[in-house]
């Protein structure tokens, strides 16, 4: 079996000081390899949905004319597809993916989840561009009913590098505070709890209680069997709340200027109304209370980036309120639009851990980020 190789740079000619921020485990040639080689298989899948619908061959422009009547939504997804494959320089060169889903796990066996997850939307793609199937069903099958347990996992590499840039950047920004007390923690979108975990892995003697939030009690319920198991369970107070955050804010049931950090990890992106959302959580904070944020950033606006291959088809993903600079197109943001919305919504001092535009400058399809910003 052919290795393979990074299609977009050599890692020994990234200037990893661009990285510096990164924790170790992260600034690796490990991690970069990881996301290349999900880019890679992404684009692979691209192109089967294209050769599946007739237009594998096609320009960009010339295969939306393959599956006429499309909702403008499907449209937006199809174009995706195309323009994810026509950014190769030599689209010929995209492997097979059956081969490669072959190589990479013989490399990377922990990225199975990953991989799983895309060939599930994959498979779904053609019925959800027709318009027979909704998103939600293809993701959300009871016939794969570990697939987001497994994915959204420390023990994927892909998914957990976000939790440890994000839990590092939270040890980094508190460890030259003098606090008087322990801190207070409000987490939005806690999921299946992984993102907790990692953040108590980390800081847990400094944290006296966690809330966790989510719209999904099954979600909190993984998420506090897993916390119960946690080292630090015994000397931090615990909380769960369901909370939508698309509802108003002051309809969350949550005290304002409670929490010292608001964390959220790879949720924000997917809030119907993002700057109204963003002033809710602001006014949880304390003063000089910290917003931390875990996200995949477009390297530009317009530049597709592969999670989205999987979460565009979540309706929660496209229908959001858009505005020509604080938030141009649904789904993940770029830089500057994350920027705008929260200063829009009285953020301040707002920064990216990697600084975002140097690291861009030095790795191309660099996405993975946190933001911080003070409430």
């Amino acid at each position: 079996m052919t290795p393979f190789s990074m299609f977009t740079i050599d890692f020994d000619t990234i200037p990893l000081d661009a990285f510096r921020e990164l924790p170790a485990e992260v600034r690796s040639e490990a991690f970069f390899r990881v996301n290349e080689l999900t880019n890679a298989y992404v684009d692979a899948r691209a192109r089967d949905i294209l050769v599946t619908m007739g237009a594998g061959s096609l320009s960009p422009e010339a295969a939306l004319s393959v599956v006429p009547g499309l909702s403008a939504d499907r449209v937006a997804a199809w174009q995706w597809l195309a323009k994810k494959v026509a950014r190769r320089a030599d689209p010929s060169s995209i492997a097979n993916s059956r081969e490669l889903r072959e190589t990479i796990l013989a490399e990377f066996p922990s990225l199975s989840p990953t991989l799983d997850l895309i060939d599930v939307a994959a498979q779904g793609y053609p019925d959800f561009l027709r318009g027979s199937r909704d998103g939600n069903s293809i993701l959300f099958d009871p016939a794969f009913p570990t697939l987001w347990d497994e994915y959204f996992d420390n023990e994927n590499p892909l998914y957990a590098a976000g939790n440890t840039l994000a839990s590092h950047t939270v040890g980094e920004e508190f460890s030259g505070r003098t606090q008087t007390s322990k801190l207070k923690v409000f987490e939005a979108g806690a999921g299946c709890g992984s993102a907790a975990q990692a953040l108590l892995d980390r800081v847990a003697d400094r944290v006296g209680s966690y809330t966790l939030s989510d719209i999904s009690p099954g979600f909190l319920r993984k998420a506090r069997a897993g916390l119960s198991r946690h080292p630090a369970s015994g000397n931090i107070h615990f909380g769960y709340k369901l909370l939508d955050l698309n509802r108003p804010s002051e309809r969350w049931g949550v005290e304002a200027q409670s929490f010292d950090l608001v964390y959220a990890v790879n949720v924000l992106h997917a809030v119907r109304d993002l700057v109204e959302t963003l002033r809710g959580l602001r006014r949880l904070l304390v003063e000089k209370g910290v917003l931390v944020m875990g996200e995949c950033v477009r390297p530009a606006r317009g530049h597709p980036v592969h999670p989205e291959f999987v979460f565009q088809l979540l309706e929660e993903f496209r229908n959001v309120v858009l505005d020509p600079e604080l938030r141009p197109e649904p789904g993940f943001l770029d830089a500057r639009s994350w920027r705008a919305s929260l200063q829009s919504a009285g953020f301040q001092r707002v920064r990216f851990v990697p600084e975002f535009e140097a690291a861009v400058a030095a790795y191309p399809e660099h996405s993975l980020v946190t933001i911080v910003a003070e409430g």
